[in-house]
């Protein structure tokens, strides 16, 4: 049997992200209609290589984030979760599943239309260090 050690980078994010932006819907798939709520925060990973595949991971994430606000209010969503992936890098805050050892910012917040009507969509990619619990 496989012994993985390195943890899937939404365990490591997604709890700590909804910790700190309470009343904000965090996940990694949007929900079906009938359960979608705004402002909304979606982490999936894109890609990304790891420099060894038990001790460090570097996956690049997508990071989106929708409000019905206003550009305004979702361009700082966006930037109020960046900042709490910095300060996890910054603080190397561990979690059960693991923790950050870098940051970079593949490309910074952008806006983007929006999939669902009366909300506003602003996007970026960061590439995370991502190393298992000691």
């Amino acid at each position: 049997m496989v012994q993985r050690t390195m943890p899937r980078i939404q365990e490591v994010l997604l709890p700590v992200l909804r910790a700190a932006l309470p009343g904000v819907m965090v996940m990694s798939w949007m929900p079906d209609v009938d359960h979608r709520t705004f402002p909304s925060l979606n982490i999936r990973r894109l890609g990304g290589l790891p420099r060894d595949v038990r001790r460090l991971d570097l996956p690049v994430i997508e990071m989106t984030a929708y409000t019905r606000d206003g550009l305004i209010a979702c361009e700082n969503l966006y930037l109020d979760a960046r900042t709490v992936l910095w300060d996890m890098v910054r603080n190397q805050t561990l979690t059960p599943q693991g923790y950050l050892h870098s940051y970079y910012e593949t490309m910074g917040p952008t806006q983007f239309d929006s999939p669902w009507d009366d909300t506003w969509r602003v996007q970026g990619l960061i590439q995370l260090g991502l190393r298992p619990p000691r």
